[in-house]
C-alpha cells in the first residue's frame, strides 16, 4: 500500500501538487485545496449537469462502501488479537 501511495506522487502534475502539499511549506495545503475546488468548478463549467450527476453518484457509492467497511469491521476477526 505504501509503495502505491508513493507511486502516485510521481504522476506528473497531480503528484507534484500532492507532494508539495505533504512535504512543502504549510501554506501549500491550502493552495492544494483551492486548486481542487477550482478544478471542480472548471469541470462543472465545461461538462455541466452530467458532471454533477456522475459526481453525486460516485460520492454515494463511496459513502456506502465506507459505511459498510466501518460498521462491518467487527465481523472480521484478526489473528493478531
Amino acid at each position: 500500500m505504501r509503495s502505491a501511495a508513493r507511486a502516485f506522487l510521481h504522476v506528473p502534475v497531480i503528484g507534484w501538487f500532492l507532494r508539495d502539499a505533504i512535504y512543502g511549506v504549510p501554506d501549500a495545503k491550502y493552495y492544494f485545496i483551492g486548486n481542487l475546488i477550482f478544478c471542480f468548478g472548471v469541470c462543472v463549467y465545461l461538462f455541466g449537469y452530467p458532471f454533477l450527476i456522475v459526481y453525486a453518484l460516485t460520492a454515494t457509492a463511496v459513502m456506502l462502501v465506507l459505511l459498510v467497511v466501518l460498521t462491518a469491521s467487527d465481523v472480521f476477526s484478526r489473528k493478531d488479537r
